[in-house]
């Protein structure tokens, strides 16, 4: 018997009889039979899909209907295509790109590609929550002290001089309060001499004495170390002091309508000399204010160290708020100090 060329089905060789001829038939149409069975059934809509490797092994399938015919990806996503098997994927988020990123629960991490969970950003809550507010502050100056356990409070800034002092009494147990004692030294101001006049702006106020120092002067010609107050030039001081007259002796002097508080002349050239002016209760603004004074030098034809000591009184009820150095002829060098004692 002869075979088909592709499935091997038997069919009629040409000399079979007639009664060969039609079993051979039958035996080609049960093989073509047998071979079409997976043909058979399907519904509506189905199509034929292999089932396995084998010749003529289908089986009827549902087919994916749809009218994708491409998958464009755009950031964040990555692939796509419009044939063949399509994969789309995300791109890693970072600072510079949108994308996906990890979650992270620390709240320390510097990382640039991790976002932060509702875990973390609570604990940074936490945290800044129990931190001091910068809105405690209202001035310059103010300090943050002790309330109580685990709570601060603001102590504002105090007045010039004031020094932090301990009180059990007040709120904070801390305040700021006069030097116990007084005494204490501030400086107001300092400079060089020069000129004809120097003036000087101060602050008296919660001062008890004003210290004025004059130091290492020279002038065009001898000179009265002197100051005014408030630049008064009036004839509102009154001056007594002792000065010498030679290497031994002494004398005294008294002006009741004196322009300045000073002293006898000095020698313009000689730098060796040293002057202090202290005004008492400078702050005062309803009694007349009284002031001592010492001075140290050359006398005016430099041929002898001389001291000088006195005291005076500046008829005005007004706070200091100045002083003036005046030279009666013109200052060359030296400098001053002002100091106010609490």
């Amino acid at each position: 018997m002869a075979n088909t060329t592709y499935f091997g089905w038997e069919t009629p060789d040409d000399t079979d009889l007639v009664k060969d001829g039609a079993a051979a038939i039958r035996t080609l149409g049960q093989a073509i039979d047998t071979s079409m069975q997976d043909l058979e059934g399907g519904t509506t809509g189905q199509i034929l899909s292999k089932n396995s490797n084998a010749d003529m092994d289908f089986v009827w399938v549902t087919n994916d209907v749809g009218d994708i015919t491409e998958v464009v990806a755009s950031t964040p996503l990555t692939g796509g295509g419009s044939s063949g098997s399509v994969t789309v994927g995300i791109q890693d988020g970072t600072t510079a790109q949108k994308g996906a990123v990890q979650l992270e629960d620390s709240t320390s991490s510097t990382s640039t590609t991790k976002a932060s969970t509702p875990n973390s950003v609570k604990s940074a809550y936490d945290l800044a929550n129990a931190a001091i507010a910068k809105s405690l502050i209202d001035a310059e100056g103010d300090l943050i002290v002790g309330d109580a356990a685990d709570a601060v409070q603001r102590l504002a800034i105090g007045s010039n001089g004031n020094v932090l002092t301990v009180d059990t009494t007040v709120d904070g147990k801390i305040k700021w309060a006069a030097p116990a004692g007084g005494g204490g030294f501030t400086e107001l101001a300092s400079g060089s001499l020069s000129g004809t006049s120097v003036v000087v702006n101060v602050t008296t106020t919660g001062y008890k004495q004003l210290v004025v120092y004059m130091k290492d002067v020279t002038a065009t010609a001898d000179w009265f170390p002197a100051i005014r107050l408030n630049g008064d030039s009036g004839n509102n001081y009154t001056n007594f002091f002792q000065y010498q007259t030679s290497s031994t002796a002494v004398a005294t002097s008294m002006q009741t309508n004196a322009q300045e508080f000073y002293v006898d002349q000095l020698n313009s050239s000689s730098a060796d000399n040293f002057s202090v002016f202290t005004v008492y209760d400078p702050a005062n603004s309803t009694t007349h204010k009284n002031c001592n004074f010492l001075i140290a030098g050359r006398n005016s034809t430099d041929s002898y160290h001389q001291s000088q000591s006195g005291y005076g009184q500046w008829r005005n009820t007004a706070a200091i708020t100045s002083v003036t150095f005046v030279p009666l002829t013109t200052y060359s060098t030296g400098t001053y100090e002002i100091y106010g004692v609490k």
